[in-house]
């Protein structure tokens, strides 16, 4: 039998294997595959879909919580914890930004100082996230993907806010044929971050570490509003304006 999140994420894959046609009024496309960069309106969107099934109930009858450490993924990374996966490269997407005049920063990052974690914040421009998804009746719904994560335990939303282009980071792997820079996210697959893993696309402002012995989980996907797994969403990034 194939485990739920993994038939969810191949549901999410099968979605996005052959990408809608452009419909009249969307951003042209550009020179990158699921991605595209619209410079007047100052909007970068790719393709994604929901790979999680927030619905699903175990053997009692009682929802399963899918907890959130990463808000978009690539495939083959952290489908299972993920609001929406993407087949376009992090890269990508990174350089759409570039062409909408967005300047990158840095990621944050975690530093031990004795007994304690400290929080490094993300540097960058500010940068609007909004899912858009299509009705059966056709008609489109525009959301930030902060309304779809909720706490459990006590039913309080996430806050809202913007992200960070932080823009990842570059490491040096040592290869046979020599040494070989790599942009960090296209590895790691970390898109548009919730936690903080230090190779995010797009970083939230505030820190959420990914180590529960640091700080416990406490953020799932609202199976009141998330839809269900392999629905289409479009990702409109945009900067916000005056950051």
């Amino acid at each position: 039998m194939i485990a739920p999140l993994l038939l969810s994420a191949m549901i999410a894959r099968a979605a996005l294997a052959d990408p809608a046609p452009q419909e009249a009024g969307q951003a042209a496309p550009a020179s990158f595959p699921h991605v595209r960069v619209d410079r007047e309106a100052r909007t970068v969107e790719f393709d994604a879909a929901v790979p999680i099934d927030a619905q699903a109930r175990d053997s009692r009858g009682e929802r399963t919580r899918v907890y959130l450490e990463i808000i978009a993924c690539s495939f083959d990374s952290r489908e299972h914890e993920t609001l929406v996966v993407t087949s376009a490269k992090p890269s990508h997407i990174h350089a759409a930004l570039l062409l909408i005049g967005l300047e990158p920063g840095r990621p944050g990052s975690w530093e031990q100082e004795g007994d304690k974690t400290r929080f490094v914040k993300p540097e960058g421009e500010g940068v609007r996230v909004e899912f858009i998804t299509k009705g059966d009746d056709g008609k489109e719904a525009v959301a930030s993907p902060t309304s779809w994560i909720i706490n459990p335990k006590t039913g309080g939303r996430f806050p809202e806010g913007d992200w960070v282009f932080a823009g990842s980071r570059f490491v040096v792997r040592n290869l046979p044929g020599g040494k070989q820079e790599r942009y960090a996210a296209d590895g790691a697959g970390t898109i548009i971050g919730l936690h903080t893993f230090g190779s995010e696309v797009l970083a939230w402002r505030e820190g959420l570490h990914p180590d529960e012995a640091v700080e416990e989980a406490v953020w799932c996907a609202d199976p009141l509003c998330v839809p269900k797994a392999g629905t289409a969403v479009r990702v409109r990034l945009r900067p916000v304006a005056g950051d």
